[in-house]
């Protein structure tokens, strides 16, 4: 196939960056890409945004069945043009990733890959998403805002930890990969991307709500200046007083003056296991 700029020019189209629609258009970083993906013939891979198939026909000689998901028509057609005619192993869908079920892609026997490069302006929503569709995914290979990674592997007590490094914490195994310049890709973002790999947990743990497990991680950092109980007390109003926040935070040894910010996700666990079982006994929830 052309590489995109070239495909670009041969159907006279433009690529809209105001979209986050940013071709990664560097050979070296897109074999790169492909050895950390690492696809096996007959394997299942969902891949977000495909755009012009830069990723996408690799992952087709690699004989793995590809389910390309791509929003914009244009790109969508260029695709079956270019690509459906030579690789039977591609499926493509065109649909906003964020209103697809990927359910409808399992077979039930084995859990896919999900491969994308991620619009920046919704970045954490497809993560949510990802984590809200975990059950049919094995592991993710996203690249996203370099940013948006420094969150996700932000440590306790920096500017850049939130909830975000909270929860990906706890719902998979997560690992940088390597760093992408914003040379790499056509038009140029402002800003450097980080390719990452995400493992989903088979198993979460089944001590406590997850409901409310990441209803408390949501409260917590919602007002980041409070100290912890104030936020959780302000996240919890309907459900919970203010003395028996305090309390239920003792019993989870946390400190009254502690912060979201200070604590790791062992603390949020503890918190967790601590809420449910209150809100149980109290037939709250």
């Amino acid at each position: 196939m052309m590489h995109q700029i070239e495909l670009l020019k041969k159907y006279g189209l433009s690529v809209r960056g105001t979209r986050g629609q940013h071709l990664l258009v560097d050979r070296n970083i897109q074999e790169k890409w492909i050895a950390a993906i690492d696809p096996k013939p007959n394997e299942t891979i969902v891949e977000i945004g495909p755009g012009l198939g830069a990723v996408t026909e690799p992952l087709l000689k690699s004989r793995a069945n590809v389910i390309a998901i791509e929003q914009d028509r244009r790109f969508a057609e260029i695709l079956n043009r270019e690509l459906a005619g030579d690789y039977k192993n591609l499926t493509l869908v065109v649909s906003d990733i964020l209103k697809t079920n990927l359910g409808n892609f399992s077979n039930r026997k084995a859990k896919f890959k999900v491969v994308g490069n991620i619009p920046y302006y919704i970045t954490a929503p497809i993560l949510l998403y990802l984590i809200s569709h975990r059950k049919f995914i094995n592991s993710a290979y996203l690249t996203v805002q370099s940013e948006v990674a420094d969150r996700i592997f932000a440590q306790p007590g920096s500017k850049a930890y939130g909830r975000l490094s909270i929860l990906m914490r706890f719902y998979a195994e997560v690992r940088r990969l390597f760093e992408i310049s914003r040379h790499c890709f056509s038009p140029k973002p402002r800003v450097d991307s980080t390719a990452i790999q995400l493992v989903f947990h088979s198993v979460c743990p089944d001590s406590f709500s997850e409901i409310v497990f990441f209803d408390l991680v949501k409260a917590g950092f919602a007002k980041r200046r409070k100290n912890l109980v104030n936020a959780i007390a302000a996240g919890f109003q309907t459900q919970l007083t203010k003395d028996e926040v305090k309390k239920l935070s003792a019993v989870a040894k946390i400190a009254p003056t502690a912060r979201a910010e200070s604590l790791m996700l062992k603390d949020f666990i503890r918190l967790a296991e601590q809420f449910t079982n209150h809100l149980k006994e109290t037939g709250r929830k």
